[in-house]
């Protein structure tokens, strides 16, 4: 959930805005509506994983009934309509856009199970709330296209790690992109669409719409990258370049908001 409502948050700040209304709100919808999205999945996998052994989802467990479950997603579905009846028309049908995303990927068109597809979507989702942050303080311009872009890049790597975490149990009864192409390649994959959001960031640099202050975090890429050449190399690091990776983008993601923010207050006492 982090990545979602960080999305819409650092797209906020790009517009050159801090906290406000609007951004509550916004931050509310991407909380709710991210949370229903992971509700929704469970329902939809709750048989799958319940033969499959999976024990992270409370559905196949039995902790909760179909019937609360199904009521749950309906509360956070209502939960996120109300901040987002208080956005912009523009923001108002992203969001529905975002929710038909949720919806499609668990269920209907079932985009989890479709290889190229999955990451898609999962790259959607986030470069949508991403223009959202963005474009509810700012309109669509080259700065919101190159940073929804870089989001969805970068989602979209993040989708692929959590199809080769779940590769064993994914390929026993779904097809994924990692099942497809196997998790070798897939991390090299990763890779691809890692360092692709490189000449996107440095645009942005020259375009003076990231601080330059930023330019500090850029070897902490290093970090990133350096677990899953690892993995391509020894598969017995796999794991552990997951929870590597997990618990550095973390920190990077509050690297980067922190920055903006600190940018932001500085440029607003300089303009008094």
């Amino acid at each position: 959930m982090l990545s979602y409502v960080s999305a819409a948050l650092t797209g906020s700040l790009l517009a050159g805005t801090l906290l406000d209304r609007r951004v509550v709100w916004l931050l509310m919808f991407s909380a709710f509506s991210s949370a229903f999205g992971f509700v929704v999945n469970d329902l939809c996998d709750a048989e799958l994983d319940r033969v499959a052994g999976v024990t992270r989802n409370p559905l196949s467990t039995g902790e909760l009934s179909m019937g609360r479950g199904i009521s749950f997603a309906l509360l956070l579905l209502l939960s996120s309509m109300v901040p987002l009846s208080f956005l912009s028309l523009r923001s108002r049908l992203l969001g529905l856009i975002v929710v038909f995303l949720y919806i499609t990927y668990s269920c209907l068109v079932r985009a989890k199970a479709r290889p190229i597809l999955d990451i898609v979507y999962h790259g959607l989702c986030l470069a949508t709330l991403a223009a959202m942050g963005y474009m509810e303080h700012g309109r669509i311009d080259a700065k919101c296209l190159l940073f929804a872009s870089i989001v969805f890049l970068l989602s979209s790597m993040s989708q692929v790690l959590q199809e080769v975490r779940d590769y064993e149990t994914d390929r026993a009864k779904i097809m994924t992109t990692v099942t497809l192409l196997g998790k070798k390649r897939s991390l090299i994959l990763c890779l691809a669409l890692f360092i692709s959001t490189f000449p996107l960031v440095f645009i942005l640099f020259l375009k003076g719409a990231i601080p330059i202050e930023m330019s500090i975090l850029l070897p902490l890429t290093y970090f990133i990258i350096a677990p899953i050449f690892q993995a391509i190399r020894n598969e017995e690091y796999e794991r552990r370049m997951l929870t590597a990776i997990k618990e550095r983008r973390l920190i990077m993601i509050a690297l980067i908001i922190a920055t903006f923010i600190l940018d932001r207050l500085y440029l607003l006492n300089t303009r008094r």
